[in-house]
């Protein structure tokens, strides 16, 4: 038995009424109820003592309302002081083999996915919680500053530090029987359930709340974790550089160029054509290394193109196509015109602000690591492992 607690209070100091603040026009509160009855949890208990929020709750009618004292109400309560008096209001008939856990709806961008593997790591008699892998350089202040996780005199590279995470602060999961002896959320062994940059973001002021709404819009489809409820293109065009490659180019003293692709894409081509999909690359280049990628790739190319819109435009007509029958995967501002006019749009991470900004969908990877195969991934329904 897997037992879901969203603890959301009316009070808040840092956002008046917080957990009814909106992200993309639903409320924290709505959408955590949405995320978590989407999971493979058995019960969802909203616990608070807002009438607003109970209002809202009570259109999920599988959904249990538990009310909150005021003492757990205030800004000193505990979660873990908010669950044990769940536990001891409503789970008086709750086994100690139940698996028991929260999810703080100031998290407005968790995935489903996260929530089943905390809960499948407490059924085996850990914690499962969600984390983020941290790879900075830290210091304290301790009078002097400090190096936490690094020597002062042997700057290490970044990626030869131990890995380290830091919780997201969104899911929780752990044995009902070890919580409610240690009264404490990390009641046995923890192991963390990473997650993207793009899903850990936690809401505590103003501006991340305005932060939310801004990328809520790019994650709304990205944050699934498959593209196959969406009408499958004829044709997905996409840019060369910084979506098949990683946007850096390698010369040799004679101007020979060299770039770094994805093996994964290649495959990705005959996954997407048995789904009925063509891939098109285009390019602005006209040299030899883009040539010979997308005849390894087996793919046809359009290169040389200075005004991508009016290119591929001409080409759609003259295979009787439309925009609508195209999805078109960019980086960068060039890409912009074809963004703009496909039926869906889609671009890495780390695009360009631009057409971060436009597009429809940001994948969950930078260019060059493997964009093709994740789509592909989505389209045939499968979640994608970060």
């Amino acid at each position: 038995m897997r037992i879901l607690i969203i603890p959301v209070r009316g009070g808040s100091k840092g956002i008046p009424n917080k957990n009814l603040q909106t992200v993309n026009g639903i409320s924290l509160t709505e959408r955590a109820i949405r995320t978590s009855l989407k999971s493979e949890i058995d019960l969802l208990i909203v616990s608070t003592d807002s009438e607003q929020i109970k209002n809202i709750v009570k259109k999920y009618p599988e959904v249990l309302i538990h009310n909150r004292s005021s003492e757990n109400s205030s800004d000193t309560a505990s979660t873990e002081s908010v669950i044990l008096e769940v536990i001891s209001d409503l789970g008086k008939d709750w086994t100690d083999n139940f698996s028991i856990g929260f999810y703080q709806a100031t998290s407005p961008f968790v995935e489903v996915n996260t929530i089943n593997k905390c809960f499948k790591i407490a059924e085996q008699g850990n914690v499962g919680f969600s984390a983020k892998e941290f790879h900075y350089f830290v210091w304290e202040d301790k009078g002097d500053w400090i190096p936490i996780n690094h020597p002062a005199d042997h700057r290490p590279r970044r990626q030869d530090l131990n890995k380290k995470v830091i919780e997201t602060g969104a899911i929780y999961a752990f044995p009902l029987k070890e919580f409610k002896i240690k009264k404490y959320r990390f009641c046995s062994k923890a192991i963390p359930v990473l997650v993207k940059d793009s899903n850990s973001m936690e809401i505590d002021t103003i501006e991340e709340l305005n932060y939310a709404n801004l990328i809520s819009t790019q994650y709304e489809v990205s944050n699934q974790s498959s593209l196959n409820q969406l009408s499958r293109p004829k044709i997905l065009f996409t840019d060369f550089d910084g979506c098949l490659t990683n946007d850096k180019v390698k010369t040799n003293i004679f101007g020979k160029e060299s770039i770094v692709a994805n093996r994964k894409d290649g495959m990705a081509v005959k996954r997407l054509r048995n789904l009925g999909i063509e891939v098109i690359i285009t390019t602005a280049e006209t040299n030899e290394v883009v040539d010979k990628r997308a005849k390894k790739m087996k793919v046809e190319i359009l290169k040389g193109l200075q005004n991508k819109l009016e290119s591929i435009t001409q080409y759609l007509k003259h295979r009787n196509l439309t925009w609508k029958d195209v999805w078109y995967l960019g980086n960068d501002v060039n890409d912009l015109g074809a963004i703009e006019n496909a039926a869906l749009s889609l671009c890495p991470i780390d695009a360009s602000y631009e057409v971060f900004t436009k597009s429809k969908v940001v994948l969950s990877r930078r260019g060059g690591e493997g964009l093709l195969a994740e789509i592909a991934s989505r389209l045939e329904g499968n979640s994608i492992e970060y």
